[in-house]
């Protein structure tokens, strides 16, 4: 995995929760709350360009999930046109984009799906291959059931799905998780380790 930038970090030690912005409807919620990073998806690409503005004049550390982003294609020149308006770092399952990324110098979080321990071996090498900054591992509960060597295999990692309460983002970061994802606003503002 490649090295998470010094900003990113000291964000995830101060608040461990990544608010997930699920549409323009979310963003207020996100925009008055104490979290400093995001994963932004289900926006049109029109509104794109103003809602990365606005984040960024608060301040905010947003992800683009490229695979949830209507109108948004799944190549270098969507990468290129994210980069142009702004935007900072990109979520996506696709390995090819998430090296792409990388070699473009944006932050990169790769999504893996960990249904069985079949598919583990897969999304270890896809990471390798990828290097993203952070795999977002998903769902959530399924972390406590990985053996140190699968964690390592998929760090730093970022837990998702699922993350439903206070007590769901403590048991996460005990498995070791660098933070989580939530949709759930009232966990966005949870600080510290």
């Amino acid at each position: 995995m490649t090295d998470l930038p010094h900003e990113l970090d000291q964000n995830l030690t101060r608040n461990p929760v990544i608010a997930a912005v699920f549409g323009v409807e979310a963003m207020a919620r996100f925009l008055e709350s104490d979290c400093r990073v995001c994963i932004l998806a289900h926006v049109s690409l029109h509104e794109l360009q103003g809602l990365l503005r606005a984040l960024d004049n608060a301040s905010k550390f947003t992800f683009v999930n490229m695979d949830a982003c209507a109108g948004l294609g799944q190549d270098r020149g969507a990468l290129e046109y994210l980069k142009n308006i702004g935007a900072r770092g990109v979520v996506s399952t696709k390995t090819t984009l998430i090296h792409r990324a990388n070699t473009m110098g944006m932050i990169t979080m790769q999504k893996v799906f960990v249904t069985d321990r079949s598919n583990l071996p897969r999304n270890s090498a896809a990471l390798e291959q990828s290097k993203p900054h952070l795999a977002q591992v998903m769902p959530w509960p399924v972390v406590a059931h990985l053996t140190e060597g699968e964690k390592r295999s998929l760090s730093p990692f970022i837990a998702a799905g699922f993350v439903l309460t206070g007590a769901d983002v403590a048991a996460a970061l005990k498995e070791g998780a660098k933070g989580v994802s939530t949709s759930a606003a009232e966990l966005w503002d949870l600080a510290g380790r």
